[in-house]
């Protein structure tokens, strides 16, 4: 086993080879602003991002600072993804052996729609194709003999504000992942919404037109047609004011709308308007049912141009009944693109504690219910 010292030059080294492959990730720390939700120590929790074009795993301490992380693209079928992440957890588990940590669970955190209880993937989403009703929170555990959690990256989002980021000292506040798609976690009195089956918080289908068109949900006119990533480049497609964006070689997309917007194109700062304007009356809606503190945005679209974000909060804030948006926030979050990773870190290290204080009560601390 390795001593403290060679390990800390072991990771440095590890940290210059990322560097030169391209697949580093500056280290995250909430340590220094909020107190932990955890006690200090050596505990850790294995984290594993599964998103349509990556596939990520971290290693994260109870602070929410990112140990140790890597990459890789992901695969094309479930099969190969889950050989891919027993790969990864085995060489990360490797590491928290020399370093001698203590990993307290295994956090999933995927696009689609999530049996929590049971740590069913039922169905992904369309950039993960043939991850259908596949039990890897069982797979996980009989190869590792670690308690794994598998939950939607929406909830996932909303449980890393929680415990390490804006949320933290909240009790009530939504959670938004504006990027391809809408995702996004409820958190009411202090508990996150999961509903009869864990299919509640489905922001990004909201239906703001009954008439519009059809989502791959099965819906029609939801939100995510309009004000997501693939939405606005959807509704940019069709609107003749914006063909001549569009090259022989290259389709509509937010960026390029966006990229409009700032030159002055006046048609893409219209369309980018509309947008945030039909985001801000959905989630005014949400507003008037759940009456949060706050709402907390991440995600790729907070680098639009401005023009989407001002009109989401100015309309919100017309909107909704101004008994509930008398002391409403609307903030970005501290890490829009670490997400993933911390709320599955999270979700272990909030899931552990659960089954521990059921199990031995709430006098002993996370490091002494980890020993025994």
């Amino acid at each position: 086993m390795f001593t403290r010292k060679e390990y800390i030059e072991s990771e440095l080294y590890e940290d210059i080879r990322y560097f030169a492959e391209g697949t580093s990730m500056k280290k995250t720390s909430t340590s220094d602003s909020v107190d932990s939700h955890f006690n200090s120590g050596l505990n850790v929790a294995m984290a594993i991002d599964l998103g349509g074009t990556n596939l990520r795993i971290g290693i994260v301490n109870e602070s929410g600072e990112v140990i140790q992380w890597k990459k890789q693209p992901t695969p094309k079928d479930h099969e190969s993804i889950i050989q891919s992440i027993q790969a990864l957890v085995e060489d990360e588990l490797s590491v928290c052996t020399a370093a001698g940590y203590n990993v307290a669970g295994i956090g999933i955190s995927t696009g689609g729609r999530v049996d929590f209880k049971r740590g069913i993937i039922v169905a992904s989403t369309s950039l993960i194709s043939g991850w259908k009703n596949i039990p890897l929170k069982e797979i996980i555990e009989r190869r590792f003999n670690l308690p794994a959690f598998v939950d939607n990256d929406g909830n996932c989002f909303a449980v890393a504000e929680k415990h390490f980021g804006k949320g933290k000292r909240l009790d009530n506040f939504i959670a938004i992942v504006l990027g391809t798609g809408i995702g996004g976690g409820i958190y009411v009195d202090g508990r996150l919404l999961r509903g009869s089956n864990n299919f509640a918080s489905e922001i990004g289908h909201i239906s703001i037109d009954a008439d519009g068109p059809e989502c791959s949900c099965g819906g029609r006119g939801c939100i995510e047609l309009f004000a997501s990533g693939s939405g606005i480049a959807r509704w940019a497609s069709v609107n003749p004011l914006l063909q001549h964006l569009v090259s022989d070689r290259e389709e509509l997309s937010s960026k390029i709308i966006s990229e409009a917007a700032k030159a002055g194109d006046p048609s893409a700062s219209a369309l980018l308007k509309a947008a945030g304007w039909r985001l801000g009356v959905a989630m005014a809606g949400l507003v008037n049912v759940f009456n949060p503190e706050s709402i907390i945005i991440s995600g790729s679209l907070l680098e639009l141009e401005h023009t989407y974000l001002d009109e989401f909060k100015k309309t919100v804030m017309q909107i909704a009944m101004k008994s509930n948006t008398r002391e409403l926030r609307i903030d970005s979050s501290d890490f829009p693109q670490e997400g993933g990773i911390l709320g599955a870190a999270a979700l272990a290290f909030e899931e552990v504690l659960i089954a521990l204080n059921t199990n031995y009560g709430h006098d002993i601390d996370l490091d002494e219910r980890m020993k025994r």
